[in-house]
């Protein structure tokens, strides 16, 4: 079954959501996960295409929402899918001259590469969320947040194109207890919370599982099984891309032969989409939304993130939580990690 997704219609759209799409300045968009970053960005550049106002490129980070924006914008205007690409691949192999180039997830670009695009127009329209950088160290955020805020080729963007999207369409409120517990510092407003969707399905921790990789996908395995669905996306995210082929490898085996399962990480060549079971990183995951997310290896939370030989972040954590809009799973080989509020967690 292949990864289900209905792009929301232009109509729907909340009344910020709907200015950032037809302001005619270039944008500075902000806004937490599930916010609609990527679908006002996708919508902006589907209507400079459909009107032939803009002849915009469309640029994201990473190749899987790359596929997943390319797929949802065919759906709509065929010129506007041939106008997807990635940040850097774009810059090395399709440079050329557009009158507007909207970047989705710019968090993650250092100054230096971001000035290049001007070389190509001059409008850039961006979105970013400070919370989910993953690739930028915290100087050099500092550097790139500084110049959006001093540089006159924003000065559009900051007096007209300034908005932020506040309401989460994607995580339940019971998911966003639970990452704003873990991570206080991060800033989840009440309001976004107070108006998430009530499921009475706190994250659930299996804990105990015995220190072999086959207990923490044979329990895997049990959670699929127990919510697949033609309409139903599940994502395995796995802290490191070297252990993405010993997951894919046992999952697979003990699913039906028939059961499409799918994964990426950033060191494959080429990506051959996502089905409706996708494994891949916390890294590569980023801009995508599933019903179900299992995060195995958990009870390593404090000694990836604490030792730098991991590079594993609170935001790759973060970012991992916050792809889940129901059901979001945390795989221990023994017990709990001491963090959060346990009163915002089920253990099992």
């Amino acid at each position: 079954m292949p990864y289900y997704y209905i792009m929301p219609l232009l109509a729907v759209l909340t009344k910020d959501q709907q200015r950032a799409v037809n302001e005619t300045n270039s944008l500075a968009l902000s806004g937490g996960p599930g916010t609609g970053k990527s679908v006002v960005s996708l919508w902006r550049h589907i209507t400079n295409h459909t009107t032939g106002l803009k002849n915009s490129l469309l640029l994201t980070y990473t190749k899987t929402l790359e596929h997943y924006l390319r797929a949802s914008s065919n759906t709509q205007n065929a010129s506007a899918g041939n106008n997807i690409d990635r940040v850097f691949w774009w810059l090395s192999h399709n440079a050329k001259t557009y009158d507007e180039i909207i970047i989705d997830e710019g968090q993650d670009i250092k100054k230096d590469t971001f000035q290049r695009y001007f070389n190509y127009t001059s409008s850039v329209s961006y979105g970013a969320d400070e919370k989910q950088i993953m690739y930028l160290s915290a100087p050099e955020w500092e550097e790139l947040n500084t110049w959006f805020q001093s540089d006159k080729r924003f000065e559009n963007n900051r007096k007209f194109g300034k908005i932020e999207l506040q309401r989460n369409f994607r995580n339940s409120k019971e998911i966003l207890l639970f990452t704003r517990s873990v991570f206080p510092n991060v800033l989840i407003r009440q309001n976004t919370i107070d108006d998430a969707t009530v499921t009475n399905l706190k994250p659930i921790s299996k804990i105990n599982l015995g220190w072999g990789i086959q207990n923490q996908v044979n329990a895997i395995i049990d959670i699929i099984k127990t919510y697949k669905g033609d309409t139903h996306n599940i994502a395995v995210l796995i802290p490191f891309a070297r252990d993405i082929e010993s997951y894919y490898n046992l999952i697979k085996k003990g699913l039906d032969d028939n059961e499409e399962i799918t994964k990426y990480h950033h060191e494959n060549e080429e990506f051959n989409g996502m089905s409706g079971i996708h494994i891949t990183t916390f890294r590569s995951s980023k801009g995508t939304e599933f019903d179900t997310v299992i995060v195995p290896e958990f009870h390593c939370f404090r000694k990836f993130i604490d030792h730098p030989h991991w590079e594993v972040t609170e935001n790759d954590y973060y970012v991992a939580f916050t792809r889940a809009k129901t059901n979001l799973f945390l795989l221990c080989k023994n017990g709990f990690p001491g963090i959060g509020d346990v009163n915002t967690v089920t253990i099992e």
